[in-house]
């Protein structure tokens, strides 16, 4: 196979203006291609986020657009297809299904490449899709990353049935690893006690919604009892400015001092291993790499039901599901969880184990590998 993966040629096509968790995905895997000494070039939007996390490949690995292709047809990707293909390239990998109308039409004249496609968890089915569909038999494989999206695709794709493929998101556990933090030094940082649980979640923006939610249940769950007392709660990563509303609603419940709003940390690992148990109220915030970072450092979650954080749960045994923003079912099952400590460090030690053997980034890399190989080798006979 080291022969056969030596003759690979990768031209990835990244499109998104943006840097979350689908576009942290495709530059890891881009990242771990390139120590496979895989040749390989990007086709992105310049001046984006991943604009310039590429740029430190070299900008000759860069293609830059200096604006997104039409969704149909667009002539500019077919002349960079056609060009990278002469130079070699045998393998198009596509991490933007919204423009596959403009890659798709463009590959029947090149029988010999072959096609691979990520499918985002936020997939929907539009006209715009149905007429990809007529080219989408031009797939040799699509990628997603759960089985319960696998099973989304198939009903919504059935022409691509039997070339969907579940490679799960990786991490890399010289990093998530709880071993190597000391998890004292942001308690101290925050005032909170040994012996107080640490509930949290990181900001977001773009999802207001679940700050308020989290700060509802801190506010529902802080009543006087034993638990309460020995409870705090954080939101990491909180900007002032912008978010005056949620600051008058801790004012308005006097959480003053049981809500620390905490500024933004570099080391993602170090603040969810401080925690005791991290929230994720909102189905539409995540596809669920925050929760397998929180996972994989041993901190138990509480996370918005759907199908894709349903087979998480389900399969680690490391948290509970609550009803997407729901406030009261939050406190709920968080109260359900700190009342037996015991269970909530079984719940910690089997979600690291359980990380470790489903979401290692080499075993994710080497399956993306083994995927652009068997395409490879089925479209070679073409030439």
């Amino acid at each position: 196979m080291d022969s056969l993966r030596n003759k690979l040629s990768v031209l990835f096509i990244h499109l998104s203006d943006q840097f979350g968790e689908d576009e942290q995905l495709a530059f890891e895997d881009l990242f771990e291609v390139n120590l496979q000494d895989i040749s390989w070039k990007v086709i992105c939007l310049q001046g984006t986020p991943l604009y310039e996390r590429f740029l430190q490949f070299g900008r000759s690995k860069v293609i830059a657009l200096e604006h997104a292709p039409h969704e149909l047809f667009d002539t500019r990707i077919k002349h960079i297809l056609r060009n990278e293909i002469q130079q070699g390239v045998n393998i198009i990998h596509s991490f933007n299904a919204d423009y596959l109308g403009s890659i798709l039409p463009w590959m029947i004249r090149h029988p010999h490449v072959s096609v691979v496609v990520s499918e985002s968890p936020q997939v929907v089915k539009t006209w715009r899709h149905f007429v990809q569909s007529l080219f989408y038999g031009r797939i040799d494989a699509l990628l997603v990353s759960s089985v319960a999206l696998r099973r989304r695709i198939q009903a919504m794709r059935p022409v691509l049935e039997n070339k969907i493929n579940v490679v799960h998101p990786g991490l890399d556990f010289n990093i998530f690893n709880p071993d190597h933090f000391d998890f004292t030094v942001l308690r101290k940082k925050w005032g909170i006690e040994p012996d107080y649980y640490l509930v949290g979640m990181i900001a977001s923006q773009e999802y207001v919604k679940t700050q308020s939610t989290f700060i509802k249940a801190a506010a529902s769950f802080l009543r006087n009892d034993e638990l309460a007392k020995r409870t705090k709660f954080v939101i990491v990563g909180f900007e002032h400015k912008g978010n005056e509303g949620l600051i008058d609603l801790i004012r308005q419940f006097h959480l003053q001092d049981q809500i620390i709003l905490a500024p933004y940390e570099e080391s993602i690992p170090k603040v969810l291993g401080t925690l005791d148990v991290y929230v994720l109220p909102s189905s539409k915030a995540m596809f669920g790499l925050q929760a397998i970072e929180s996972l994989a450092m041993g901190t138990p979650i509480i996370c918005a039901s759907g199908p894709d954080s349903s087979e998480w749960i389900g399969n680690s045994q490391g948290g509970l599901l609550m009803r997407s923003g729901d406030s009261f079912d939050l406190q709920r099952k968080l109260r359900m969880m700190l009342e037996d400590p015991e269970e909530l460090k079984i719940m910690g030690k089997r979600s690291v184990q359980f990380m470790k053997e489903n979401y290692d980034r080499k075993t994710r890399t080497d399956i993306l590998i083994s995927i652009y190989e068997r395409s490879f080798s089925t479209r070679i006979t073409h030439k």
